[in-house]
């Protein structure tokens, strides 16, 4: 990793019924749109599927906003917005998928080659602090980094926040279930569970998510 990723972008798409299948293969066409260094300012950028649900996601990082903004202006944007009212239920809300990364976790193992990068499923959990207990989600999230430093099977993590919101997210991905089990049942998920009534004005939402595509600086 030649830069560490301090903001991002978080942008769930609602596939239409009929066009579930068509938007997993239009990802696939947005990952072509972001190899061979084509965004050399997006440090990390994933295409995934919720489980269970009609619904995609893209999560991206980068160092700088000037790497955001060229992401958002670029051709993979593009194509989503010349293809969002065929393929999704709504407009991708890009400006509402605008986060900061407070801490992360970026050890790839996979073949640079591989499209998923070695990862197949990952977990994504928003958390709604408690208005009074913003700074405190803030400040455990950070903590929790080297219990999840300590996870062999968990390579790759991301704890975030949405500016202007008491809303944070932790955004992790494997090579194996077995990874995503194991990390459910670790340190840092425990330590989290501790505090929920604490912290927290409801468990958290997690849901789990397959891999379709990635790229990794």
């Amino acid at each position: 990793m030649l830069a560490e990723p301090k903001i991002g972008l978080l942008v769930p798409l609602h596939a239409k019924p009929e066009q579930v299948g068509a938007v997993a293969v239009f990802l696939n066409v947005g990952y072509s749109l972001m190899t061979g260094n084509q965004e050399p300012e997006t440090l990390q950028w994933f295409a995934v599927k919720y489980e269970n649900q009609p619904v995609y996601a893209i999560f991206d990082t980068f160092a700088f906003e000037s790497g955001r903004k060229a992401h958002i202006d670029g051709k993979a944007a593009d194509a989503l917005r010349a293809n969002a009212s065929v393929l999704l239920a709504q407009a991708p809300d890009i400006a509402g998928g605008h986060l900061d990364v407070s801490a992360s976790k970026v050890r790839p193992k996979g073949a640079e080659t591989d499209v998923k990068k070695g990862l197949t499923c990952g977990l994504g959990v928003l958390l709604k602090a408690k208005a009074n207990k913003v700074s405190e989600v803030r400040d455990f999230l950070k903590g929790a980094l080297p219990l999840v430093e300590a996870e062999q099977e968990t390579p790759l993590w991301y704890a975030v926040e949405f500016p202007g919101t008491n809303v944070f997210g932790i955004l992790d991905f494997f090579e194996t279930p077995s990874g995503l089990d194991l990390h459910l049942k670790g340190e840092a998920a425990k330590a989290l569970l501790a505090k929920v009534d604490e912290l927290l004005e409801g468990p958290p939402d997690v849901v789990t998510v397959e891999v379709l595509g990635a790229t990794l600086q």
